[in-house]
């Protein structure tokens, strides 16, 4: 009767784990599993060119806990890992029903309490976050690990479990606590350092890692001892969050504020960097009592155009300047830093080679009277010398003469954003009057460098470029315009010795707010600024007293520290550029009339050959002194002569040089048409300008100057036809007007004319 009541029971209790287990079955194939690591959000590592790490952030949760691949842990520290906390894992189904059994008859015979989770069901803890204190939570956890068991691989599962298990403190992940504890990355682990991180997990907030927690290295100590029978444990050196690497913050904080991937490699080269920023805290230090506690520095490798070095400001932790505001990014007036484009536009455009004559002298530009930042002018000047000098006026001059699009046109299709029209700024962007950032400026110099292309900043390795190169000038203007800013006596030399040339451009903004310095040296294109950003003047801030000065050291630091070439050099083979002689005082291709010579770069077909005419040669009779009509009288001979215009001649006598006037004509010459020579330079009545009347005064008086080629005695002024007086070159004519539109004409002695239109209009009768 007993056997017999036996084999139902077992036969039933037979079907019903069949039927448990089916159930199971079902339960794990119809109930979704999602991704183990879906919606963990992760701290983001931002590297520098070579590896190294600049800064850890954050996760969402305020966790550090970085993204790890299972290939990228030696198997070493894998095997050590499973062999402490469950060797049979690759065996079981995600649960170890031996471990389970044995940890809870310890427990109800007193013994400690034992864990008997697998890595599996540690994994589901984590991943749910599963409190397990109580029978009901452990079954929970134990089906949650069979729901991962059937629906991911075992490799998969321990990858998550190396990116969750927790290491103490707001530390999750092995490559997190490699990085905070070790500060390296998992795969750099020492196996004395796995073995110290291995007992973590179990108690993250007792065994947590810190030179000071005995808990640690006891668990370390008893794991080494249990495994090797050896209890002596080598020193090891434990970090802290406190001690995670926070390098070039405006970068990392830029970086970071943007969507993107967990890891982000820079281009910013580490040694560059500290030197940039050692620069900067040192000139803020030194020149703090006179007011000039800020500046801003960028280092780019024109050739890859990456970004090697940046540091937004002299201290990001001062809230005194504002530290935390990237200087590079902050669009300030940029001073004279962009005349060498109108110089690279005027040599493109056949309007000069370096060594044609500018003239640098009190002018107005529809109303405009620019001065120089020294306040005076100084006559002639070559074009390199006028760019080297940031002369004002000439640059001006040659920025009036561009052809369509101009200087405006030409930095907008460059990528410089401006905030207002062409109209708006005028000529006064030549002097810095409308904003730029210093990202934009080293992209225009490194488009110098790059013998035209305009290509854009890099700053992640990898990245995908965001947009094409661009060519925006010719390669011969591009570098003739860096030859220009060559000066013999700036250079910087590099390690081995060798001299290199350092291109600078200064700029200083209107009201001293911003100091600028921008340089080319070997493969480096180096901005730097001084100011404040709260907007704030100081007489100091001069680019060529505060900012090239620190260029200058930033250079010379980073040159001796590299071994830099110049491949800047002109002649280049393959470049339309020649080495020509000109006259050294007029910059004409003719030197048989002039005293010296000297030499310049010349773009055949493009540069200007046309003569300025100052030296010329006449005809002079050697009895009466004057200039003779023709050559077949026997006692005329052929004298060069010097045809100043009487503006310059002006400014040569003031300081001190004698221009001597030519000789008066022949009164019995009758030269047909007009003589060779500049038309009269019409000084006033100014261009562009409305006169107006008072309705009790319908007249007024309006000055008329005028200045003339040499030789000129006399202006005759015309309105419309009409002669209204006549003066001599330099000399103020009054002349008296009611209202009226006139064609104003100045016609000098020998016919030349120019002529300006003068608006006069009476003001409206008020009530």
């Amino acid at each position: 009767m007993r056997r017999s009541f036996l084999v139902p029971v077992s036969a039933a209790c037979a079907a019903c784990m069949l039927y448990g287990l089916l159930c199971l079955w079902l339960w794990l194939s119809l109930t979704p599993c999602p991704a183990p690591l879906e919606g963990v959000s992760f701290s983001r590592l931002v590297l520098d060119r070579h590896g190294a790490p600049l800064r850890i952030s954050l996760a969402a949760d305020q966790t550090y806990r970085l993204r790890l691949r299972l290939d990228d842990i030696p198997p070493e520290a894998v095997a050590t890992v499973l062999r402490y906390e469950d060797r049979h894992f690759r065996r079981h189904p995600g649960v170890n029903p031996l471990s389970l059994c044995r940890a809870a008859l310890t427990m109800l015979a007193g013994g400690r309490r034992m864990g008997g989770s697998t890595i599996t069901m540690q994994t589901a803890r984590l991943i749910w976050r599963l409190e397990t204190g109580s029978p009901g939570d452990k079954l929970r956890q134990i089906l949650l690990a069979l729901l991962l068991e059937y629906h991911w691989t075992k490799d998969q599962i321990l990858e998550v479990y190396f990116n969750l298990a927790p290491y103490g403190g707001n530390v999750e992940g092995l490559e997190a606590a490699a990085r905070v504890y070790f500060h390296k990355t998992a795969g750099q682990l020492t196996p004395e350092e796995v073995i110290a991180l291995t007992p973590v997990p179990q108690h993250p907030a007792r065994r947590r890692p810190a030179e000071d927690n005995p808990a640690f290295f006891d668990a370390m100590r008893r794991l080494r001892q249990r495994w090797f029978q050896d209890g002596e444990v080598a020193p090891l050196r434990v970090r802290t969050t406190a001690e995670l690497p926070f390098e070039a913050p405006h970068v990392c904080a830029e970086l970071l504020s943007r969507p993107g991937p967990d890891r982000l490699t820079t281009t910013l080269d580490p040694a560059a960097q500290r030197r940039v920023e050692r620069a900067l805290r040192r000139f803020a230090e030194q020149n703090a009592a006179y007011g000039l506690t800020n500046a801003a520095a960028l280092l780019l490798h024109w050739p890859s155009m990456e970004i090697r070095a940046l540091a937004g400001s002299a201290d990001f932790d001062n809230a005194a300047i504002d530290g935390q505001i990237d200087g590079t990014r902050a669009r300030r007036s940029p001073g004279s830093t962009l005349k060498p484009f109108i110089y690279a536009l005027a040599l493109d455009q056949g309007l000069i080679h370096p060594q044609t004559l500018l003239l640098d002298m009190p002018r107005s530009f529809s109303g405009y009277d620019p001065e120089n930042f020294d306040g005076g002018f100084r006559g002639p000047i070559a074009a390199a010398d006028a760019l080297r000098a940031s002369r004002n006026v000439p640059a001006l001059a040659l920025a009036a003469r561009l052809a369509p699009p101009g200087l405006y046109g030409f930095l907008r299709a460059a990528g410089v954003r401006f905030a207002e029209s062409e109209e708006h700024y005028g000529l006064s962007l030549v002097l810095g009057g409308a904003e730029t950032s210093m990202r934009e400026l080293v992209r225009l110099y490194a488009m110098l460098a790059n013998k035209g292309v305009l290509r854009p900043l890099r700053l992640l390795r990898g990245a995908p470029v965001s947009e094409a190169p661009r060519p925006m000038l010719s390669p011969e203007a591009a570098l003739v315009t860096l030859a220009m800013l060559e000066d013999p006596t700036v250079f910087v030399a590099s390690r081995q010795g060798r001299r290199l040339p350092l291109r600078i451009k200064t700029g200083t903004s209107n009201g001293f707010r911003d100091a600028w310095a921008v340089g080319v040296f070997g493969p480096y294109v180096l901005a730097v600024w001084a100011g404040n950003f709260d907007n704030g003047a100081n007489p100091l801030l001069v680019g060529g007293r505060v900012a090239a000065p620190l260029l200058q050291r930033i250079a010379a630091d980073i040159a001796a520290n590299e071994t830099l070439v110049d491949s800047l050099r002109l002649p280049q083979p393959e470049l339309n550029v020649v080495r020509l002689p000109v006259c050294a005082d007029t910059g004409d291709l003719d030197v048989s009339l002039c005293r010296d010579a000297a030499e310049t770069w010349f773009i055949p077909g493009v540069s200007p050959i046309r003569p300025t005419g100052i030296y010329r040669t006449i005809l002079v009779d050697a009895r009466t002194g004057l200039r003779a009509c023709s050559p077949d009288d026997p006692h005329v001979e052929r004298r060069v002569q010097e045809f100043w215009p009487s503006e310059l001649a002006a400014m040569f006598a003031a300081a001190g040089i004698a221009k001597p006037e030519p000789p008066p004509l022949d009164p019995r010459c009758r030269p047909e048409g007009v003589a060779p020579g500049a038309p009269p330079l019409i000084l006033l009545p100014k261009a562009g300008l409305t006169y107006h009347l008072r309705p009790e005064a319908p007249r007024r008086t309006i000055p008329l100057l005028a200045h003339a080629d040499a030789g000129a005695r006399v202006v005759h002024w015309f309105a419309d036809d009409r002669l209204i007086g006549k003066s001599a070159p330099g000399e103020t004519l009054a002349w008296e007007t009611g209202p009226g539109t006139f064609l104003l004409r100045a016609v000098d002695d020998a016919g030349r004319a120019s002529a300006r239109h003068v608006v006069v209009q009476t003001l409206p009768q008020r009530d």
